[in-house]
């Protein structure tokens, strides 16, 4: 009796073990059906960015998405080398957009699908190339383009098209011009003449935002000496990018042409005129007087600052370096 009890139990068991090889969630080690794979495909926009979307999975224990992209082919054969992009825990979610890729480069994707036992399967992949900084076409010049390293952008008067960095918001630095606004963009490498001043009509730039990575049309002029670019348009912008670090100049190389437009700071200064009705005031780092400037900000006389911030002008016959607010004073 004792015999035939253990034979059954036997028997019992074996068939409870197979039934459980059969099924994802009792025993994945052991087998299981891996989750139905999605289709991918991807999109460059007008910018740099990439748009993906995938055929949605049917399967009732489905856990999530995982997109991933790489500079090189063969994903799924080395994903030490892709990075992960997004992990996606609705099924119904069947599209992400890729922002803050490099211009002119080819990029891979794949997407992998998980599901509740944490079986997977791999899409196919696809690529695509990200276009030129124009947004497709054209030529798209440098701030140190435009500013030709001289006192003159050999653009004067020309109809261009320019990208960089916003480093000053619109409406951050004071135009006495109605309905008109001023920005400043640099590129990201920084530099000598690596900065330029925008300036744009009827709202045009409203969107410019400190840190943006924009791309602007309009024409070159030499406004009394300063080199700008008059916006007509916008043509992309995308917010969230890293604002080239000021520049470290002397108190007496404010007044230099190859800072005009650029993002500099100057550091251990002490005022050495009272500010006048304009916010213009001297400091000196011990290497001779350079002029900052900051509608009506109080100081006086013998105040150091042990940094101040700002973006090169030139206006009025002067240099100056224009802070765009008390934030870019450090005592």
């Amino acid at each position: 009796m004792t015999r035939r009890l253990l034979t059954i139990t036997a028997v019992l068991m074996a068939i409870l073990l197979a039934a459980a090889c059969g099924n994802d969630e009792g025993n994945p080690q052991e087998g299981g059906t891996n989750p139905t794979a999605s289709t991918l495909t991807a999109s460059a926009g007008n910018n740099n960015s990439a748009t993906l979307t995938w055929t949605e999975c049917p399967d009732d224990d489905f856990s999530s998405y995982v997109l991933y992209r790489s500079e090189t082919s063969g994903i799924a054969a080395n994903l030490s080398s892709a990075t992960l992009v997004a992990t996606i825990t609705v099924k119904e979610t069947l599209a992400h957009t890729d922002d803050g890729l490099a211009w002119s480069t080819p990029y891979y994707y794949a997407l992998q699908t998980v599901d509740t036992s944490q079986l997977t399967a791999w899409s196919n992949e696809t690529t695509i190339t990200t276009p030129d900084s124009t947004g497709g076409g054209g030529d798209v010049l440098t701030c140190y383009q435009i500013q030709g390293q001289a006192d003159e952008s050999p653009y004067d008067g020309d109809d261009v098209t320019v990208t960089g960095i916003v480093t000053a918001a619109a409406g951050e630095f004071y135009t006495s011009v109605t309905d008109a606004q001023l920005a400043t963009i640099e590129d990201p490498s920084g530099g000598e003449w690596s900065g330029l001043v925008l300036f744009g009509y009827d709202g045009v730039m409203d969107n410019l935002q400190r840190g943006d990575s924009v791309v602007v049309s309009g024409e070159v002029q030499e406004f009394y000496g300063l080199t700008e670019v008059v916006v007509g348009s916008v043509d992309f912008y995308e917010a969230g990018h890293a604002i080239p670090a000021p520049e470290q100049i002397s108190s007496v190389d404010i007044a230099s042409e190859k800072w005009e437009g650029v993002f500099a700071s100057v550091s251990n200064v002490t005022v050495t005129t009272d500010p006048n009705s304009y916010g213009e005031f001297m400091v000196d780092d011990g290497s001779g007087e350079g002029m900052v400037k900051l509608h009506s900000f109080s100081t006086s006389i013998g105040d150091t600052y042990s940094e101040i911030i700002g973006v090169v002008f030139y206006s009025y016959d002067e240099y100056k370096l224009n802070a765009r607010d008390e934030n870019d004073f450090t005592d």
